[in-house]
């Protein structure tokens, strides 16, 4: 499945991809922002974040990445799709 393209409440274009779902509810899913960081979350069945699974930085590189504001909206977004 290709991943989806949302737009953030602050204009950042994000790619979400759903990586697998998780045995207790909920999903590992992949957020992209175009010219930025990259971050793999699992997500509650509710959409509220879980745990950083990992996280790259806008040069794909691996680093510890903080999540930015939007996370919490575009995932609240794709519990409601």
């Amino acid at each position: 499945m290709a991943p989806d393209t949302i737009e953030a409440y602050d204009g950042t274009e994000v790619e979400v991809d759903i990586v697998k779902p998780l045995s207790g509810g909920g999903a590992r899913v992949e957020l992209d922002a175009v010219d930025g960081g990259r971050w793999r979350l699992d997500v509650t069945s509710t959409g509220e974040l879980s745990e950083i699974v990992t996280s790259w930085n806008s040069n794909d590189e691996l680093a510890d990445v903080p999540v930015p504001d939007w996370v919490d909206d575009v995932l609240l977004r794709l519990a409601r799709a």
